[in-house]
């Protein structure tokens, strides 16, 4: 009896520990989450801001920018979490992430010469 249930026992706590090194030894900023767009992007003056739905919490980006464009993300008390210029050389940047609950959150963005805000809807 006690051999039968070797392998399982065996088996159920390598995959356990696997398991455990794996989410231990994760940088969260080098792991894509499944991520989906719950509300449709806006632009101003080329650049497109996006918020986006992952795994693991809101997050805004901005895409086809220069050097110091800013974008964070807006919750419905008005509070700007997450504010991120894109930096020199590159073309976009994403706020830091908040948790899946709060909000609604929108993202706002700007071009860096320019004063026009916009925002997403809120999700």
């Amino acid at each position: 009896m006690f051999v039968k249930k070797l392998p399982i026992v065996f088996g159920m706590a390598v995959l356990g520990l696997l398991g455990t090194a794996v989410t231990a030894d994760a940088d969260a900023s080098s792991v894509a989450a499944p991520c989906r767009q719950p509300v449709s992007s806006v632009s101003v003056h080329g650049r497109v801001i996006h918020l986006w739905l992952c795994d693991n919490g809101w997050h805004g980006q901005i895409t086809n920018g220069a050097t110091g464009d800013p974008v964070w993300l807006d919750s419905a008390r008005g509070t700007v979490t997450g504010y991120r210029t894109i930096p020199s050389g590159a073309t976009s940047a994403n706020t830091g992430t908040v948790g899946q609950y709060g909000g609604p959150w929108r993202a706002c963005g700007r071009a860096f010469n320019a004063p026009e805000i916009v925002c997403t809807a809120r999700n």
